[in-house]
């Protein structure tokens, strides 16, 4: 590992088999400063900035760098944010976890990649169901699949960001599967229908993913700027970065 690298590691959410990256900084001296709750029974209970040995922040599992997004600061400037606020008392897994603190240490902003995938998808899966209810009746017993489909996607986004992939990389994959999903099981349902009701479910389901997709990202775009400001006036009250 390097001094101010920012480190990475999979943990799994306890009595789940969901998995999620924990994240924090190298001090360079066998130590790790990273953001955790008091209890991972508990995560919403609070919790704190911590500094451990690297073995204890491992846990027995690999450690892997990441760049995502790149550091702004040089290294020995990334331990010293990292370092000024150990002890530092305050955790929430929505806006204010392990990623929000590391990625704030290198590069000035609290970004959480994992944070930001799951509200884009909850936000898509609104777009897409809201889409269906304004379509004709026939197809707002389809809306189900338009969310088997956005389950497809967060599935794919989060798997491929779990395996280090970037947050442009993790996005198409999403897509992807999401796009691909839509559209077979629309086809699906338009079997009854011969061939051309499998072509025009197809079409259709393709058609409303593309859509939600666009309304959905106008959407969380609206939801970031809001969960900004709310964060940031948050922590100025608390004298918290």
């Amino acid at each position: 590992m390097a001094h101010g690298a920012r480190l990475e590691v999979e943990q799994r959410i306890v009595g789940s088999t969901v998995t999620y990256m924990h994240h924090g900084i190298d001090v360079g001296d066998g130590t790790v400063v990273h953001a955790r709750p008091d209890d991972f029974r508990n995560p919403f209970g609070g919790g704190r900035v911590v500094r451990t040995s690297l073995e204890h922040f491992a846990a027995g599992r690999p450690v892997r760098l990441t760049t995502d997004p790149p550091a702004v600061f040089p290294p020995e400037e990334v331990v010293a944010r990292a370092l000024a606020h150990v002890g530092r008392e305050g955790y929430s897994p929505l806006v204010d976890n392990c990623e929000h603190f590391a990625t704030w240490c290198a590069t000035g902003r609290r970004i959480s990649r994992q944070v930001e995938i799951v509200r884009a998808r909850v936000a898509a899966a609104a777009a897409r169901t809201a889409l269906g209810a304004t379509v004709r009746v026939g197809l707002r017993t389809l809306v189900p699949a338009a969310l088997v489909a956005e389950a497809a996607a967060l599935a794919a986004e989060w798997t491929a960001h779990q395996r280090g992939a970037s947050g442009q990389a993790s996005r198409r994959a999403g897509e992807a599967a999401g796009l691909a999903t839509s559209a077979a099981v629309f086809a699906l349902a338009g079997v009854p229908a011969g061939p051309l009701g499998v072509l025009a479910g197809s079409i259709t389901g393709a058609t409303m993913w593309v859509a939600g997709s666009a309304t959905a990202a106008a959407a969380t775009g609206a939801a970031r700027q809001v969960t900004k400001r709310a964060t940031a006036g948050s922590r100025s009250r608390m004298g918290q970065p």
